[in-house]
């Protein structure tokens, strides 16, 4: 996991509209609705499992994945009825940049995610028997980045920018116990089932940070919401031909400070962090949770290099978080850049 530097170089200006366009996309879009196909049943006489239940599984997954803002995690829930194991990683970068006779600066960010999920999921079907769905899902996808950095003051800045994944997602889902959605005098038997489809989201945010010294200390708070259109289309799969609006909020707060440690005439610093992260439009049932706390902490070692005078690394580390969620359990260790 790589988080996010902040390098400087110049560029051209942007036109001062841009920010004029991503607010009025962010102001328009949030009031729109989710849009979803119709709504159907998958097998007859399983009427708990629908068409929306499906779409609204699929796009919550590529979603949590795929999101500014989202690092790596591995996930584990035990609810009642539903075990899952998750897990979903990014390697990335980004970057201001500086923008001269302007009193603001660009940002642009490229990123590589990816995740897998194992869902077990114990269903009743119309005849209150039980049945059983072992699902597999695969996500890989490319975000990219663009947008403005604000500076509010010295402490403070609003960063609006403008996100596009494209995402690939592969399933497979077997089906047990088929004989309690059909006759009573079926055999009892399975259903094997695979799926794919492309995704194309559109990710409008809004990133506020604050940060204060306070002697050698720092301390840190970010918020950032996300407003995230997703396009799925699929050749093999009709009722994953889907388009669907979703809401994120996630709130960060980091507090650092110096050690004693030095490496290569370079200091160390210690860090304490929590991140909150919440899709506040999404189903709860679809991944089974919808909200997530991290705490953690991490070491950086502060290093202040730019290889090709374009970009470079204020620090690098590594980290260390426990994650609890509704009915779910998990952690983060990875490697940090900015």
């Amino acid at each position: 996991m790589l988080r996010a530097g902040k390098p400087l170089f110049t560029l051209r200006p942007f036109p001062t509209r841009s920010v004029a366009t991503i607010l009025l996309l962010l102001a328009v879009a949030s009031t729109s609705q989710p849009v979803r196909s119709q709504d159907g049943i998958l097998l007859p006489g399983l009427s708990a499992l629908s068409v929306s239940d499906t779409q609204d599984a699929a796009i919550a997954f590529v979603n949590m994945t795929s999101s500014p803002g989202l690092e790596g995690a591995t996930l584990e829930l035990d609810g009642e009825g539903r075990q899952s194991q998750q897990w979903r990683s990014s390697l990335g970068f980004t970057a201001e940049v500086t923008l001269k006779q302007s009193v603001f600066n660009a940002y642009w960010g490229l990123a590589l995610v990816g995740a897998s999920l194992h869902d077990e999921i114990d269903l009743i079907a119309d005849n209150g028997q039980p049945v059983h769905l072992d699902l597999t899902r695969h996500v890989v996808g490319l975000r990219g980045s663009l947008g403005l950095v604000l500076p509010i003051d010295e402490h403070l800045k609003v960063k609006p920018f403008l996100s596009l994944v494209r995402s690939d997602l592969n399933s497979k889902s077997t089906i047990d116990n088929l004989s309690a959605t059909g006759p009573s005098a079926a055999p009892s038997g399975e259903a094997r089932y695979k799926t794919s489809s492309n995704l194309l989201s559109s990710v409008a945010t809004i990133d506020a940070s604050y940060w204060q010294w306070r002697g050698n200390n720092k301390v840190e708070l970010a918020a950032q919401f996300n407003l995230i259109n997703t396009n799925s289309v699929s050749g093999d799969t009709p009722w994953l031909n889907v388009s669907s609006w979703e809401r994120s909020v996630q709130l960060k707060g980091k507090y650092s400070g110096p050690t004693s440690l030095v490496s290569v005439g370079r200091p160390w610093r210690w860090n304490a962090y929590a991140t909150y992260t919440d899709f506040i439009s999404t189903n709860k049932f679809s991944l089974g949770y919808n909200k997530l706390i991290e705490i953690g902490a991490g070491m950086d070692w502060q290093i202040n290099i730019e290889p090709l005078d374009w970009f470079g690394w204020r620090s690098i580390g590594w980290s260390v978080g426990l994650i609890k969620g509704d009915n779910v359990v998990g952690y983060n260790i990875g490697v940090t850049a900015q």
